[in-house]
């Protein structure tokens, strides 16, 4: 793999690290709903759509091939989002 393709790679595992923890915070909401059906199915197709939708772009990126250094890309994403939304005052 060359070297723009992995930098590819990183930027979106990165972008998608954020994303993700977009998605979460919308899971969060549909948790607390008081239906367990919608609890259930609002959890997999969170779930489910996301990987898919990671996996995907992957493909186009490099033909699917997933690094150890994507997964820590992704999860600085996921750590980034979070912290901003801790550091922002709160809208309620």
């Amino acid at each position: 793999m060359n070297l723009n393709t992995q930098i590819n790679s990183l930027l979106f595992s990165f972008a998608f690290g954020i994303f993700f923890a977009l998605f979460i915070d919308i899971n969060h909401k549909i948790i607390y709903n008081a239906k367990t059906i919608i609890k259930l199915i609002g959890t997999f197709l969170i779930v489910f759509l996301s990987v898919i939708l990671y996996f995907i772009m992957l493909l186009k990126i490099n033909n699917a091939t997933f690094h150890p250094y994507e997964l820590i890309m992704i999860i600085l994403g996921f750590l980034l989002e979070n912290f901003i939304k801790n550091k922002l005052p709160s809208r309620k």
